[in-house]
This record gives structure tokens, C-alpha cells and sequence, in this order.
């Protein structure tokens, strides 16, 4: 399922990335539907989307007026309208790595999980500016702390780009209805929801499983897009916030200690620190089938958190509403 909110020029690119994927899919004994939501566009899109159902039986669209800057409302129309037992989500700028990307994720739903966190990655990963540089390194440690924390038991992040769950569990959970006006949240806090609702939840990072998304393309856009992602984050519960700010005093108080007193016991501990966290941002990259020799660019995280506080300090801004 994709949501659609003026992708017209997107749509020829995901329907023909999409392809190989349900073909191989359908070569089993599923039966694949792929549904897009045309979410109030005011582009081409909806005629786009129409031509694909002509093109491709699999494809079946529904068209929605947009009331709320949100996407759940499109998620939930798009939900209601498909007739699978598992659904899989993914956004308009995102394409499988795999042509058994659907079958992998999928696999074992139902007797084995009910909910499967996946990872998206940024498309052209080779890039070598610092912006390319600091958003792989952002996704990555968000997939490292994703899979992490479904590893440990304690799973509270997913993503909207790369994520699958039984309908089951959707009806359990009853939808988005305890967030309906929370911008975003429509991957994370809809996980929170189904872990109260008992869901079994395993992490998808083999390379088949992962999709490629297109981030964007400045600073400024970047930022637009992480100050409506932290909507989410005054809606989770406290025992999550508190597990969140855990390890940023940790760092605090081994940076003071440093400053404070620039000891060798003070600065070998802050280095063994910096090392186990990187050896231990390797040891996911290989897991994700990733070179773990760029597990050297964690040290570039501070880059990264400063970003992080200054899109969090904006976040008030009312550019950062809308979905798309």
C-alpha cells in the first residue's frame, strides 16, 4: 500500500520498481493487490494511478478527498478498501532492493508475527556529500535503534517506508484512532498501540527486505521533514522517553567529566565508550548488509544531534505540518 499526495512523476518510477516484486510475489500462493490512495492531489497523480489499473489488474486505487495534513486518513481508506490478511507499507519515493522484497517481508506473518519492522534507506548511498552523508548516517542509526529495540524485547519505532502487519492486528488496534491528531506517528505510535494489544513484532533488516527512499534534497527540506516526524515524540509513553534520554546523559556526563577533568582515566573511558558504540554500529551494518568499514562515520554523530536539537527548536514552525 502507498499513499499518494501529487506523485505524479514519482508513480512511473515506483510502479515499474514495484513490478518485479509482485510478479515474483504472485509466482506463489498469494494473491497481491497493491493499493494506492490518491490523497486529495492536485496534480496528475490521479490520472496516473488510474492508467496503472489499466496497465496492471494488481492495482487497484482509491480516491480521497483531504481533510486532515496527516496521512492516516489516507492509510485507514487505503486499509479499509484492500482485501489482504497482511498488508505492507511503503511511501512513493521508496523501491525494493529485492525482487523478493514482498515475499520477505511477509514471510511468516501471522503463526510467527503480527508486526514487521523494516528499513529504508536513502537512494544513492555513494554519495559523498555532507549532506547525503549525515542523512545515511541519520537513517542508519534510526534502523540501528529500530531493530535494537525490537532485539531487546522493547520495540517502540517503526517505519512508514518499510513496515508490514496483519490485518488482525489492525482491527485489534482499532487503527489510528488514539493519535488521529498527531501529525505524524502513523509507524511508531501505531506500534506503541499494538504492543498494548499484544503484538509480536520482528525486525526485517536482510538486504532483500530493505527498500531504497529518496531523502531530501537540502538542509531546509531535511528539516521540514524531521520537525514533523518529532510531533510523534511527546506522545510516547514515559518509560520510552526516559529510555531515550538514557544514553544522551550518559554522553553528557562522560563529555563533563572530560572537560571537567581531562584525566587520562576521564578521556580513556569517554574513547572506550566512542569504540564500543562504534563496533557496535558495524556489527548492525553487516547485519544489514552493509560494508561495516563505514561504521567510521558515527563519529560524525555530534553533526548529527546538533541538527537533530536544531530542527527540534523549530519544530513550533508551521511549515512543518503537512506530510508532503
Amino acid at each position: 500500500m502507498v499513499c499518494c499526495h501529487n506523485e505524479a512523476a514519482r508513480l512511473p518510477d515506483i510502479a515499474s520498481g514495484l513490478r518485479p516484486a509482485l510478479e515474483v510475489a504472485s509466482q506463489g500462493r498469494d494473491v497481491v493487490e497493491e493499493v494506492a490512495v490518491n490523497h486529495g492531489s492536485s496534480d496528475r497523480t490521479g490520472m496516473v494511478l488510474d492508467a496503472l489499473t489499466e496497465e496492471d489488474e494488481r492495482w487497484r486505487v482509491v480516491h480521497l478527498v483531504r481533510t486532515m495534513e496527516s496521512k492516516k486518513e489516507a492509510l485507514a481508506a487505503g486499509i479499509a478498501a484492500s482485501e489482504g490478511e497482511v498488508l505492507v507499507l511503503l511511501d512513493a519515493d521508496c523501491v525494493p532492493l529485492s525482487t523478493s522484497w514482498l515475499l520477505d517481508m511477509t514471510r511468516g506473518a501471522g503463526p510467527a508475527w503480527d508486526v514487521g519492522v523494516g528499513i529504508s534507506l536513502p537512494q544513492g548511498s555513494e554519495s559523498t556529500t555532507f549532506l547525503a552523508r549525515m542523512q545515511r548516517l541519520e537513517a542508519r542509526r534510526l534502523a540501528q535503534r529500530a531493530v535494537g529495540a525490537v532485539d531487546a524485547g522493547q520495540p517502540y519505532l517503526a517505519f512508514g517506508r518499510n513496515m508490514a502487519f496483519t490485518r488482525d492486528m489492525w482491527d485489534r488496534v482499532g487503527g489510528f484512532g488514539t493519535h488521529l491528531d498527531v501529525p505524524s506517528g502513523d509507524d511508531d505510535l501505531w506500534l506503541q498501540e499494538a504492543l498494548k494489544c499484544g503484538a509480536r513484532v520482528v525486525s526485517k533488516t536482510d538486504r532483500s527486505s530493505q527498500t531504497a527512499s529518496e531523502w531530501p534534497a537540502t538542509w531546509r527540506l531535511w528539516r521540514r521533514q524531521k520537525t514533523r516526524h518529532f510531533t510523534a515524540s511527546p506522545s510516547y509513553p514515559v518509560h520510552v522517553k526516559v529510555r531515550l534520554l538514557l544514553p544522551g546523559l550518559g554522553w553528557g556526563l562522560l563529555v563533563a567529566g572530560v572537560v571537567h577533568n581531562p584525566s587520562g582515566t576521564s578521556v580513556g573511558l569517554a574513547g572506550c565508550a566512542l569504540l564500543a558504540r562504534t563496533l557496535t554500529f558495524g556489527k548492525f551494518l553487516h547485519r544489514a548488509g552493509l560494508p561495516r568499514r563505514e561504521a567510521w562515520e558515527f563519529l560524525m554523530e555530534p553533526v548529527v544531534s546538533a541538527f537533530r536539537v536544531w530542527a527540534w527548536c523549530t519544530g513550533s514552525t508551521p511549515e512543518s505540518t503537512s506530510w508532503k
